[in-house]
């Protein structure tokens, strides 16, 4: 399975590469935002989705004002920050409009070309400033703990795996652990700002390393 898994990472780095839409050069927020086509909604993010990026264009983060986590534990409290290595920097990927606004709503990627690991939602407005960001996904070393989905009414649902311990789990080396699943529902008000409008918790249950990982089942399925 491993194996596997560096063969895909080989194959995708190489087609990474090959996208004639991938710019290596830092862009503005705007220019990059300009670039890449919208995203019609309703949209799942699936961890299908989520591994192959089809625009990667790098941004300018100046003063770091997008979250640019880079975790290493389940519970999402042990972090570096993409900040420190310019091979860990930004991309756009995703574009979505926001209704009766001259907003946009896009999606960048950290964690490096091929090992995608934090992906952050923004709000931008006509000038480039960055209004409110929602941290939307978290995949390390293949297994997703975070991801999102956005509904026809343009509400975004994060999903997030949360362990019942406070005892750290590293990604690196878990096996199982015991859990819940938590989704938030967030809006865009008019000012740009995401609006948290409801929490729902599910049933604690044992959360396993191979489904967490596994591309066919989505967190907001378990």
């Amino acid at each position: 399975m491993k194996a596997l898994r560096i063969l895909l990472k080989v194959f995708f780095a190489a087609s990474f590469v090959l996208l004639p839409s991938f710019c290596s050069a830092q862009l503005s927020l705007s220019e990059a935002i300009s670039k890449v086509p919208t995203t019609i909604v309703p949209f799942d993010a699936t961890k299908t989705r989520g591994f192959i990026r089809d625009y990667s264009f790098g941004i300018i983060n100046p003063n770091n004002i997008i979250s640019d986590r880079l975790y290493d534990n389940v519970q999402l409290t042990q972090y570096t920050n993409a900040s420190v290595s310019p091979d860990l920097g930004g991309v756009i990927f995703r574009r979505f409009a926001i209704p009766n606004s001259t907003n946009v709503l896009f999606v960048v990627s950290f964690g490096g070309a091929t090992d995608w690991r934090t992906d952050v939602m923004c709000v931008v407005n006509s000038s480039g400033q960055v209004l409110s960001t929602l941290e939307v996904t978290v995949n390390v070393m293949d297994v997703y703990v975070k991801q999102f989905r956005i509904n026809a009414q343009n509400q975004i649902i994060v999903t997030t795996i949360k362990p019942t311990s406070a005892t750290s789990i590293p990604f690196e080396n878990f096996t199982t652990f015991s859990g819940y699943r938590q989704d938030i529902t967030c809006s865009i008000n008019a000012q740009g700002q995401f609006v948290q409008s409801s929490v729902q918790t599910f049933p604690t249950q044992t959360y396993s390393r191979s489904t967490l990982a596994d591309r066919s089942v989505e967190l907001w399925s378990m």
